[in-house]
């Protein structure tokens, strides 16, 4: 299978220097890499943009399935039972070595084991793009960037007074997705109003090996609000508010493997920000005021275990549970640049986070019941006070160079700092290459700190990253190739230990972990058809504890390989037919299966169709082939599915 993929990936690559191809424009406006509007030309940074093309290429898709389609990005439980825990790994980085931004706004919650947030509650309705950042960006976006930054940018106003929207679609599962929306601009008044609901029956999370053991559908039922609201005061000074709501409930199962009837979960989060802007010739400044609400409640009531209920021997252990999670987060970042001239310019910034939780899980067995001890927030909380500044230098005769640092101060772990060195060059208005080396951090969580396994001698992850990489465009500009090599070396790396003779556990910190890889990313032109676009990701990495070495990247896939062709085959009627290949993986320390995981693919399908200028009816056809695989051992993913709609915008 691996030789295969080798072959295929050659056979791209080739194709790609002979052939038209169109992908990210150097002179594309980013924001996320240095927290200034900046053309791709002028950083050496690696930035992939998901523009609201490639999300309409995607429409019927989740969030985390859409980003699954880039290069480095893999995320289990994308195609898991509705609303399954998912964990994002870039560039086979932990989970929470990634940091998700909405708007800017970093998106952690303090209830979750890695301070990561849940990617079930954004709807891809609601996104204008994403910009996914790579490379360790701890200086202008603090801990947990490690890997790299993920940046939600959510829809804002259009250009009439009024503008509604719709969208209803149905599929498989007897999935029903729905949404409004309202958006508009009155004078300086500008606004952008979306609501989202999601309904499914779903299907069994957990995987029932044996076959005939009943196990039942795991559905589940979802409400999602936006609003962002802004008023432009005058031509220099901006206000701006973001209220992110999301709620779903989901049932559960037992664990891998094991059904459970009533296993239920509820997860809430709710994120507010305040943005208010400065803008002159020379001169931005900006203040965000973000407060993130998190609620996590899981309940298992097992009056009906599905295991005890067809075998009363079945089951000793857990017969009721609850565990309740409430994390707050509270960001206050101010920050600007100036620009000395064309070439020259700063960008510095302050940064106040302010994190806390409280949790609680009881249960009741076969052995009697049993009270955790509970997590307080008067002692299970942590502040963090940051200062940052990068100098920009810009088109010096085709020399680009960042060159900045950040000084970190932590409530629990005091004083720490990380660098920033990312030159460029280019040979050309055709051809860039880049060069960054960065230092990152990442802090323990709280609940890494504070739960029964917790360890308050845990110190921050410490990192090193390099990366070196060419990108070429066409004579046209509108295409290009982009070939990036990384390697990422992390000290005091967070790992989970369990004692194999007294089982006892406990986070702990391993003496490193080193990683590195190489990808492909190119998108080509087919005549008047369309495009064809790929990406190929392969990565290696071992950690090392006390000189013993392990390779540890687990359900994380060595090379995966992403190709689909957007055919624009009549002016109206877009078909977009594509295939994923994930290659072996090593099972995670307590899955049960084979080792290696054995790779798989799936082919799916996107029909799009303008039935006039206002109404876009589609389909989304998902394994196509009805593949069987796992993602993590004892979980079921989706064999093929269909999901087709309609969307209206007047």
């Amino acid at each position: 299978m691996k030789r295969k993929i080798l072959v295929v990936a050659a056979v791209a690559f080739y194709s790609t220097l002979q052939a038209q191809n169109e992908t990210n424009n150097l002179d594309e406006v980013v924001i996320t890499a240095t927290k200034k509007e900046q053309k791709q030309s002028q950083t050496g940074k690696v930035v992939t943009v998901i523009d609201q093309a490639a999300l309409q290429r995607n429409i019927g898709k989740s969030l985390t399935e859409i980003l699954n389609q880039y290069a480095g990005v893999f995320t289990v439980g994308a195609n898991g039972a509705p609303g399954s825990n998912q964990e994002l790994y870039l560039r086979g980085a932990a989970t929470g070595n990634t940091l998700l931004l909405l708007d800017g706004v970093p998106l952690q919650d303090p209830n979750m084991i890695s301070n990561t947030y849940d990617l079930n509650n954004i709807q891809p309705d609601q996104i204008e793009r994403i910009e996914i950042l790579k490379g360790a960006q701890s200086t202008i976006w603090g801990s947990a960037a490690v890997a790299g930054v993920i940046n939600i940018i959510t829809k804002k106003s259009g250009t009439k007074n009024i503008s509604p929207s719709a969208n209803l679609a149905y599929g498989t599962y007897n999935t029903l997705k729905a949404g409004v929306g309202l958006n508009g601009k009155i004078s300086g008044f500008q606004y952008n109003l979306m609501y989202n609901r999601i309904s499914t029956d779903g299907f069994s999370a957990a995987n029932d090996a044996q076959g005939g053991k009943g196990f039942d559908e795991d559905g589940m039922k979802q409400n999602a609000f936006q609003a962002n609201i802004g008023y432009r005061f005058s031509p220099a000074f901006s206000a701006n508010f973001i209220s992110n709501y999301g709620y779903f409930k989901a049932d559960a199962d037992a664990g891998a493997g094991q059904d459970d009837f009533d296993v239920k979960s509820k997860v809430k989060n709710f994120v507010n920000s305040v943005h208010l802007s400065y803008k002159s010739e020379k001169t931005a400044i900006h203040l965000v005021q973000s407060f993130i609400r998190s609620d996590r409640f899981f309940s298992n009531d097992s009056t009906d275990i599905g295991p005890l209920r067809l075998n009363p021997q079945a089951s000793f252990y857990t017969i009721w549970s609850e565990n309740d999670l409430r994390g707050r987060s509270v960001i206050t970042d101010l920050y600007g640049n100036y620009n000395f001239s064309d070439q020259i310019s700063i960008v510095a910034g302050l940064q106040h986070t302010a994190q806390k939780t409280n949790q609680t899980f009881e249960s009741i067995s076969n052995f009697g019941p049993f009270d955790a001890v509970p997590i307080h927030n008067d002692s299970a909380k942590v502040r963090n006070f940051s200062g940052y500044a990068s100098a920009l230098f810009s088109n010096l005769s085709g020399f680009n160079l960042e060159l900045g640092g950040r000084v970190n101060h932590n409530s629990l772990y005091g004083n720490n700092a990380t660098f920033t060195l990312n030159p460029s060059y280019n040979f050309s208005d055709n051809i860039r290459a880049f060069l960054n080396i960065s230092s990152g951090y990442n802090v323990p969580s709280l609940y890494q700190l504070y739960s029964e396994a917790g360890n308050r001698d845990l110190k921050p992850e410490k990192s090193m990253n390099y990366e070196i990489g060419v990108q070429a465009l066409s004579s046209d500009k509108n295409s290009s190739i982009r070939l990036v090599g990384f390697k990422r070396d992390i000290k005091d790396l967070i790992t989970y230990y369990s004692d194999p003779v007294t089982y006892a556990s406990q986070y702990i910190n391993r003496d490193q972990q080193n990683d590195y890889g190489v990808e492909l990313e190119s998108n080509l032109k087919i005549a008047k058809l369309g495009h064809w676009i790929n990406n190929i990701t392969y990565i290696e990495g071992e950690g090392e504890n006390d000189g013993v070495k392990v390779k540890n990247l687990y359900r994380r896939p060595k090379l995966a390989w992403n190709s689909a062709v957007e055919l624009n085959l009549v002016k109206s009627f877009k078909l977009t037919p594509s295939v994923r290949v994930v290659g072996k993986r090593t099972p995670g320390t307590y899955d049960v299966g084979p080792d290696p995981m054995k790779s798989y693919y799936t082919l799916n399908c996107n029909l799009a169709y303008t039935l006039v200028s206002k109404v876009k009816l589609f389909a989304d056809f998902s394994n196509i082939t009805n593949q069987k695989y796992f993602d993590a051992y004892g979980y079921n993913t989706r064999g093929f599915n269909l999901l087709a709609g309609v969307n209206l915008s007047l």
